[in-house]
């Protein structure tokens, strides 16, 4: 038996069943209505059904059930669409780079110079490089940040400074 995997008491796994056989449908086409993506909308169905199974033990008896799901339904398709959002802008926006570079054929770092960036990139701090990398490549904001790597939003807004503090020095002194 593998002591990693979590062990559902009995109890808790009886209700989500119950509450997935009386809601699943429904719910299922309520998260793709707003991913519209019916792959993606039973992977966010199965994500609801697990938050909602960590978090069974805190619903009050008596609570409107169908409502607290179509929250934790709702909360994880937002994510997802937010989430999405950011990489498409992100997209973009190096599309765009590329795109300026290529028609003024200036300032554009060769590969040396992107490949010597990133190896400083690796040289930081585990989690300075973790703030910085959320903060950059997927434009996390500082609460996000902290909520991922654990801690305040002070401990991630200055991680993010001493990180970027770091590679300036690198790059003036290059």
């Amino acid at each position: 038996m593998n002591t990693d995997e979590p062990t559902i008491p009995a109890a808790a796994a009886r209700r989500i069943a119950l509450l997935l056989a009386k809601h699943g449908e429904e719910l299922a086409r309520h998260i793709r209505r707003i991913v519209r993506d019916d792959d993606t909308a039973q992977d966010l169905l199965q994500e609801t059904m697990l938050r909602a199974w960590k978090a069974v033990g805190r619903l009050a008896a008596g609570s409107n059930e169908r409502a607290w799901l179509y929250r934790i339904a709702t909360n994880a398709s937002l994510n997802h669409q937010r989430s999405r959002a950011r990489e498409r802008a992100a997209l973009g926006r190096h599309a765009a780079e590329l795109e300026a570079t290529r028609e003024t054929g200036e300032g554009a770092p060769d590969a040396a110079d992107r490949a010597g960036l990133w190896a400083e990139v690796a040289r930081l701090p585990e989690r300075q490089r973790l703030a910085l990398s959320l903060r950059v490549a997927d434009e996390l904001d500082y609460e996000e940040i902290a909520a991922r790597i654990g801690g305040t939003v002070a401990a991630a807004r200055a991680n993010v400074y001493q990180a970027t503090r770091r590679l300036k020095l690198k790059v003036r002194d290059a």
